[in-house]
C-alpha cells in the first residue's frame, strides 16, 4: 500500500485565478493535513521532463540515531508561476514510509514563488541506510485526478540511521572512603543506557561486586564495595557494561581504606588564665573511627596537665584541667599534650596550649593616710588589698622595717580575690609634728610569679598642745573701778583629757594650780595690784604645762594697768587719724593718719605715751595678735602687711600681699590652735609671712570678727545690697608644713541688711553682732544659723561701729553728726546701759581696752574720744 502525504497548497500565483477551495496569497503558511487524499492513489510517478518547481537541496541527505525523529527543511522554487491557473495540492508519494504519518507538512511562503517545506522521519526507522525518492504531484484538485504541467517531480532522499549509543552513569560519584574494620559504604546506582537489547556487567576485583550481572536495556546497576579483609590502602577498578550490539562502557571505581585510628572532639586545646586562679576545666571526646569498643589510656606530657579519667573503654571522654602550681609556673606561654592509646592502634596526640597572665595585686587606694583631716587622729586606718586568683589563697609579706611612725596590724598573711585588709596605726610620741612620707611594700608569691603592691604612707602629725580659750588678757586698777580675775578654758587640740598644771611668772598674778583638759572651772586668773607697781603696765606670763613630753605648753600673756588717777568723763582731743586698733594685753590704742607712722595712747589717761616709726610707706587697717604680740598694718605704699612688735614697739617685717590693698581693705588677727593667723579682708589668710589659704571668692571685700580662740569667724561682705554674712570653722594644723582649715558653716542675709560696715562677736564665740547702712539699729544674730535676733534699742542712721567688750557688753556707734547721740551701750543681754555723742564715728574706728573699761573712737570733725565705760 502506498501511504500518500498530501498538503494543500493554498497560494495564488499572480497571473492565475483563484478559485475552489484554495485561497490565500504568497506570503502566508499554510498548515497541511496528513492522510491519503480521496481518489490520488494512481498519480503518475515519472518525473515530468520540463519540472514546475525544483528543490534545494535537490536531496535529502542527514543521520538520525535509531528511535529518533529528524525535521528536514527544503526549499522549493516555482520555475514557471504562469503554469499555476488555480488551487495547487501537493502530493507526496513516501513508498518506504521514511515520513512520520503523524506529523502534518507545513509550507511556508518565503516570497511569491519560493516555499519552505518541513519534512519529519519517522523514528522507527531501522539502522543503517535508507536511500530512495519520493515523487512529488503538484495537482489541480484534492483528488490528484488532474496535475499541473511540469508534475511529478522528483525529490530524492539519503538518510542514515545509526544505532543509540551505550552508556553508563553513577551520578552519586565513585569514590568511597573506609577506615580498615568498619561497615562497607553504600552501594552506587549506574544507570546504563543505549540499544535496545541485552547487556552483560564484569568486574576485575573482588572488592567491587554488582548486583545484577546482566540485564535488559536500559537498566540501573546497583555497584557496592566489599571492604572486609582489605588493608590499608588506595584501590582502583572499572565496571564494564557490555550490550549485545558489541558497544562498551566503563565507569572507573576508587576505594580507599584507612588505617583505623582515634576520631577526637578537638585536635588542640587551649587554656588561658590567671596564674594562680582556677582556669576552667576542657573535655576532650574521643572514639575510633571504625566505632569498635577499646580500651585505652591517656597520659599528659607536663606535670602541670591533670587528665581524669586516665582509662577507659572507646567511646570515651575526659576532662583536662591545668594546675601551675605542679610546675611552679611563671606567667608566659607553654606547650604540652595528650596522648590517646589503644592496643593495636596509632595512638593520637592531642596539642595542649597554655598561657598565664601575671597576678596583679591592687587596692582601691595606693595610699594609707594616717593621722585623719588634721592630723589629731590616732585611728588605725586599712585598705583592702586583693590578689585576681580567684577564692584561691596565696601568702603575702610587708616589707619591714617600717617607718617608726607607722605600725602594720600584720605583716604576712594570704589573699584572694575576696580582700584582706592591711591595717596601719599612727605612732605620735616621739614624732615631729609636720607631714611624714614612707613606702610599704606587700610581696606575694603566686606559683614562680613575685608580684609586689607599693603602699604609700603618709602620717599627718599636728603638734599636740594646751590651748587656753585667750592668749591675751589685759587688767586694770583704777579709781573708775577693776578688771582683776579672768577664767580660762584650757583645752586638748586632741580632744583627750590631759592634767595640766599652771605657773605664773610673776607675784602680782595668781592662777589656779592645776586642772583638766576640757573641764570646769578651768585656769582662773587674779591680779593683786597691791602687788603691782602704780603708773605703769605690769607683764606676767602664765604657762600652762602637762607632763606627755609630746604636748607643747601654752603661754598667755597678761598685763596689768594700775593708776591712782584716770578719766571719768567723755574725753576728746583734736587728732586727724584715719585708723585706730586696740592692744589684747595693755591699755594702749594705736593710730595712725594713713602715713607712715603709728601712735601710741593710753586709753585710760587720754594722752599719747609713744610712737612706732618707719612703719610703711602708706599705712591703713591695723589688727593687734590675740596674744598681745604684734600689730599688722596694711601698707598700701609698699602693698604688704607691715609686722610690729609691741614688746618694742619697732618694725620687723613685711609679708607681701598676694592681691592689691587699698585703704578699706580690712584686717583680723586670730590665734588658732597656738598659731597667730592674719585674715585680709580679700580673704587670704596669711602665717609668718605665706599666703596659706583664703576664706573667700576673689573680688568681694569682708569685714571680719572671731571668737578669742580663732575657730569661729565670722564675715559680712561690704559694699551690696542686700548684705552677705558668712561664719567660717577655722583651724590650723602643723602638718604639710602648716595648713589652715575652713570650713563655711552658714551664710545668707540677716533682717534686711545693706551696705556693710562692721561686726563682732563675743569671746566665746556665742553673741554675734553687726553694723550696716540699714536698717538704722545694730543687730543681734545667731552664730551659728545666721539668723536675725533682734534690733539693738537706740541708734541713728547710719550704723558703721559694733564692738564687744571682753565681759560681753555691746557698742554700736554711728555716722550720725547731727544726732543727740551716736554710740550706745548695751549689756550683753541687750539692754541700753548708756550712751554717748562722739561726733560721726569714722567707719569701723572704733576700738575697745583688753578690760572693757574704755572705748576710744575716731571721728570726722576730727578728733579721737575717749568715753570711760566703767567696770562690768
Amino acid at each position: 500500500m502506498k501511504l500518500k502525504f498530501t498538503a494543500i497548497v493554498g497560494f495564488c500565483l499572480a497571473l492565475a485565478a483563484c478559485g475552489g477551495g484554495g485561497g490565500g496569497g504568497g506570503g502566508g503558511g499554510f498548515p497541511g493535513f496528513v492522510g491519503g487524499v480521496p481518489g490520488a492513489t494512481g498519480q503518475p510517478e515519472t518525473p515530468a521532463s520540463n519540472p514546475v518547481i525544483t528543490f534545494s537541496p535537490s536531496t535529502l541527505t542527514g543521520n538520525q540515531q535509531t528511535g529518533t525523529s529528524a525535521s528536514y527543511v527544503v526549499k522549493v522554487n516555482v520555475t514557471n508561476p504562469d503554469v499555476f491557473t488555480g488551487p495547487v495540492y501537493a502530493v507526496v508519494l513516501d513508498r518506504e514510509q521514511i515520513l512520520r504519518q503523524a506529523d502534518g507538512l507545513r509550507l511556508v511562503a518565503i516570497d511569491k514563488v519560493t516555499f519552505a517545506a518541513t519534512l519529519n522521519t519517522s523514528g522507527s526507522l531501522t539502522p543503517g541506510r535508507h536511500r530512495g525518492t519520493f515523487s512529488v504531484s503538484l495537482c489541480k484538485d484534492t483528488a490528484c485526478i488532474g496535475q499541473y504541467a511540469g508534475s511529478p517531480v522528483s525529490l530524492p532522499y539519503d538518510l542514515t540511521v545509526t544505532p543509540k549509543p551505550l552508556s553508563a552513569l553513577a551520578p552519586t560519584g565513585t569514590r568511597a572512603t573506609v577506615h580498615v574494620g568498619a561497615a562497607n559504604p553504600p552501594e552506587v546506582d549506574v544507570h546504563v543506557g543505549g540499544p535496545d537489547g541485552t547487556w552483560k556487567a564484569t568486574t576485575s576485583s573482588s572488592w567491587l561486586k554488582v548486583a545484577q550481572a546482566e540485564g535488559q536495556l536500559p537498566a540501573t546497576l546497583k555497584a557496592r564495595f566489599v571492604t572486609q579483609g582489605m588493608t590499608a590502602g588506595i584501590y582502583q577498578d572499572e565496571l564494564v557494561v557490555r550490550s549485545a550490539d558489541g558497544q562498551e562502557a566503563k565507569v572507573g571505581f576508587t576505594l580507599e581504606m584507612l588505617a583505623t585510628q582515634f576520631q577526637v572532639s578537638t585536635d588542640s586545646f587551649t587554656f588561658t588564665g590567671v596564674n594562680g586562679a582556677t582556669i576552667p576545666p576542657q573535655t576532650l571526646n574521643f572514639e575510633l573511627d571504625n566505632g569498635t569498643p577499646a580500651s585505652w589510656t591517656a597520659s599528659a606530657a607536663s606535670p602541670w596537665l591533670l587528665l581524669q579519667p586516665g582509662t577507659g573503654t572507646t567511646p570515651g571522654s575526659l576532662t583536662a584541667r591545668v594546675d601551675a602550681s605542679k610546675s611552679n609556673l611563671a606567667s608566659g606561654d607553654y606547650t604540652s599534650s595528650i596522648v590517646l592509646a589503644s592496643a593495636g592502634y596509632p595512638s593520637k596526640t592531642v596539642g595542649t596550649a597554655l598561657t598565664l597572665t601575671k597576678p596583679t595585686l591592687s587596692a582601691p587606694s595606693m595610699a594609707v593616710i594616717l593621722g585623719g583631716a588634721k592630723g589629731r587622729d590616732e585611728v588605725a586606718q586599712s585598705l583592702s588589698m586583693s590578689l585576681n586568683t580567684g577564692t584561691n589563697k596565696w601568702p603575702w609579706t610587708l616589707s619591714t622595717p617600717l617607718p617608726n611612725w607607722v605600725n602594720a596590724a600584720a605583716t604576712s598573711g594570704s589573699v584572694d580575690a575576696n580582700g584582706t585588709p592591711l591595717s596601719f596605726s599612727p605612732i605620735f610620741n616621739g614624732i615631729t609634728p609636720g607631714t611624714h612620707s614612707g613606702l610599704a611594700t606587700v610581696t606575694a608569691k603566686v606559683n614562680g610569679d613575685t608580684v609586689t603592691l607599693p603602699v604609700s604612707l603618709v602620717l599627718n602629725r599636728d603638734q599636740r598642745q594646751l590651748l587656753p580659750s585667750e592668749w591675751g588678757i589685759g587688767f586694770a586698777s583704777v579709781p573708775d573701778g577693776s578688771v582683776l580675775t579672768r577664767t580660762v578654758r584650757v583645752t586638748d587640740n586632741f580632744g583627750g583629757a590631759l592634767p595640766w598644771t599652771a605657773t605664773s611668772s610673776a607675784p602680782w598674778l595668781s592662777v589656779t594650780g592645776n586642772g583638766t583638759t576640757g573641764t570646769s572651772p578651768g585656769l582662773v586668773l587674779t591680779a593683786d595690784p597691791k602687788l603691782a607697781p602704780t603708773g605703769q603696765t605690769s607683764y606676767a606670763t602664765v604657762t600652762l604645762k602637762t607632763s606627755n613630753p609630746d604636748v607643747a605648753a601654752a603661754v598667755i600673756n597678761v598685763g596689768l594697768w594700775k593708776a591712782t588717777s584716770g578719766l571719768t568723763a567723755l574725753t576728746t582731743l583734736p587728732a586727724e587719724y584715719t585708723n585706730i586698733v586696740a592692744d589684747k594685753i595693755r591699755p594702749y590704742v594705736y593710730a595712725h593718719s594713713g602715713g607712715t607712722s603709728i601712735d601710741i595712747y593710753n586709753a585710760h589717761l587720754g594722752t599719747k605715751v609713744g610712737s612706732i616709726a618707719n612703719v610703711g610707706g602708706s599705712l591703713a587697717e591695723m589688727t593687734v595678735a590675740p596674744d598681745g604680740s604684734k600689730l599688722y598694718a596694711v601698707d598700701t605704699g609698699g602693698q604688704a602687711i607691715a609686722v610690729v612688735d609691741l614688746a618694742t614697739a619697732s618694725k620687723i617685717e613685711a609679708w607681701p600681699l598676694i592681691s592689691s590693698a587699698d585703704p578699706y581693705l580690712s584686717l583680723l588677727a586670730i590665734r588658732t590652735n597656738g598659731k597667730n593667723i592674719v585674715i585680709a579682708g580679700d580673704g587670704n589668710a596669711y602665717v609668718d609671712g605665706l599666703s596659706i589659704n583664703t576664706l573667700s571668692p576673689g573680688g568681694i571685700r569682708l569685714v571680719l570678727a572671731a571668737s578669742s580662740d580663732g575657730r569661729r569667724v565670722f564675715a559680712q561682705d561690704t559694699g551690696f545690697s542686700p548684705a552677705g554674712f558668712i561664719a567660717f570653722d577655722v583651724d590650723y594644723s602643723a602638718m604639710g608644713g602648716g595648713t589652715l582649715l575652713v570650713t563655711n558653716t552658714a551664710s545668707g542675709a540677716v533682717n534686711g541688711a545693706a551696705n556693710g560696715q562692721d561686726i563682732a562677736v563675743n569671746a566665746d564665740g556665742t553673741a554675734l553682732y553687726t553694723a550696716s547702712g540699714a536698717p538704722y539699729r545694730c543687730s543681734s544674730v545667731n552664730p551659728i544659723s545666721l539668723a536675725f535676733i533682734a534690733s539693738l534699742p537706740g541708734g541713728e542712721a547710719y550704723p558703721n561701729n559694733v564692738k564687744v567688750t571682753r565681759d560681753g557688753r555691746v557698742i554700736c556707734g554711728v555716722d550720725g553728726g547731727l544726732a543727740n547721740a551716736d554710740v550706745w551701750v548695751h549689756s550683753a543681754n541687750g539692754t541700753l546701759l548708756k550712751f554717748f555723742k562722739f561726733g560721726g564715728l569714722l567707719r569701723r574706728q572704733l576700738a575697745v581696752t583688753p578690760d572693757g573699761m574704755t572705748a576710744v573712737g575716731l571721728t570726722s570733725l576730727p578728733q579721737m574720744v575717749f568715753a570711760p565705760l566703767g567696770a562690768p
